[in-house]
């Protein structure tokens, strides 16, 4: 049987959906919608992504927000808000692991009921401009990163749901080449490469 092409795409997530780092096209998301939507004029793709929204945001966002649009496909990046230690590097991530594997569970649960559903995984980024990070009190380490996107792969396997794993895909990349100043966002080369990345993924597995 032939597959249905999804005509409505939403992408939900945190910063580096809208586009966070990305000066010249507005993020990987945008420049997916502009080769998506020039394919045919039924084509829509919608970018909901919030500056340091958490997984539990999310839940919340996707139950009100998803419905409404109707999608076929949705993606989601929930990236390393949850992570985030505050006021210290001796400080508590914002969400304990435990917390975070439930709220990415009930996220993914209520997402792929629905549309169809995949998930990415957050890009490696650069521990020595993220502790801190702009000179704020919020701290990100690649160790508690390591341990969430695993989870982020644990649930998704649970779950049968497809996943796009930035992490693995980057993990041999020049960073320097594509994060923004920053070190925690993509820069424009860097936003590139994840449209292409995500462009592949989806003709492949939805197209």
């Amino acid at each position: 049987m032939a597959r249905k092409i999804p005509r409505k795409i939403i992408f939900i997530g945190s910063s580096s959906v809208y586009g966070r780092g990305d000066s010249e096209l507005g993020g990987f998301v945008q420049r997916f919608r502009l080769r998506f939507e020039d394919l045919n004029p039924k084509n829509l793709v919608y970018s909901l992504g919030v500056f340091g929204e958490a997984v539990a945001s999310l839940i919340v966002r996707a139950s009100h927000e998803l419905p409404l649009r109707r999608p076929h496909l949705i993606g989601i990046y929930p990236g390393f808000n949850d992570i985030c230690r505050v006021g210290g590097v001796m400080e508590e991530t914002a969400v304990a692991l435990d917390s975070y594997r439930q709220a990415m569970l009930q996220l993914l649960q209520t997402s792929k009921m629905i549309a169809p559903t995949f998930v990415m995984t957050g890009i490696p980024f650069d521990e020595l401009r993220t502790t801190p990070f702009h000179n704020s009190d919020s701290y990100f380490f690649r160790s508690d990163a390591k341990l969430y996107t695993q989870v982020v792969r644990e649930v998704a396997a649970i779950e049968m749901i497809p996943i796009l794993d930035f992490d693995k895909l980057w993990r041999n990349r020049p960073l320097y080449k594509l994060l923004s100043e920053d070190g925690l966002h993509a820069n424009p080369s860097g936003h590139q490469l994840l449209y292409e990345q995500t462009w592949d993924f989806v003709c492949k597995n939805y197209l």
